[in-house]
């Protein structure tokens, strides 16, 4: 028994499962990435610590270790701001992945949707046109949300992307490093 509106039926079921899968694959990809990711950062975060404990171990007195702790601080910091960096990057290819299966996915029902106003329209009796006028109204107004939802989710990733750039081409500033610098050397220099 193969109809139209079972071959319909079947179009669209067949749609919706390789939307599902194109969407779980994305999401296992993303998953293993964030995964890598912390892995990684924990990995690293375990040396530093052992190495930054080390060094203030070594220290003499109150003012040598203070400077210590202010120099391991701005790595510490910049660490910080790549590890988040990272995970925005992430985070962004993920939503970008997941837009484009879903206006593919959006972009067949609509067609499918389409096709079946004007296979209705055929069909029904005199009259019909304004249930398929109203019908197709439904669809395009639907059609312009989402285009417009698309729009504004991109432009809040450009906006987000910009200012994510912005903020890691920021350095620390150079006084608290040579600060620290100095202040490491008085203390050397006094034990």
């Amino acid at each position: 028994m193969n109809t139209p509106k079972s071959k319909q039926i079947t179009a669209a079921q067949k749609a919706n499962a390789e939307a599902m899968v194109a969407l779980m694959r994305s999401t296992l990809d993303n998953i293993e990435k964030l995964a890598s990711l912390n892995l990684s950062t924990m990995r690293e975060t375990v040396q530093t610590g052992n190495h930054d404990v080390s060094t203030l171990l070594e220290t003499r007195d109150p003012k040598q270790a203070l400077a210590a702790q202010t120099a391991l601080a701005e790595p510490g910091l910049e660490r910080t701001r790549e590890y988040y960096h990272h995970l925005y990057e992430l985070v962004l290819n993920m939503q970008k992945d997941i837009t484009n299966v879903m206006e593919d996915h959006y972009k067949a029902l609509t067609e499918n949707a389409e096709s079946a106003i004007e296979e209705t329209k055929s069909k029904l009796p005199a009259g019909g046109d304004v249930f398929a006028t109203t019908m197709k109204s439904m669809l395009q107004a639907s059609s312009q949300a989402f285009d417009r939802m698309n729009f504004m989710a991109q432009q809040i990733a450009e906006i987000a992307d910009n200012n994510i750039k912005a903020f890691s081409s920021v350095k620390a500033p150079k006084a608290t490093s040579a600060k620290a610098g100095s202040a490491t050397k008085k203390a050397a220099s006094k034990a």
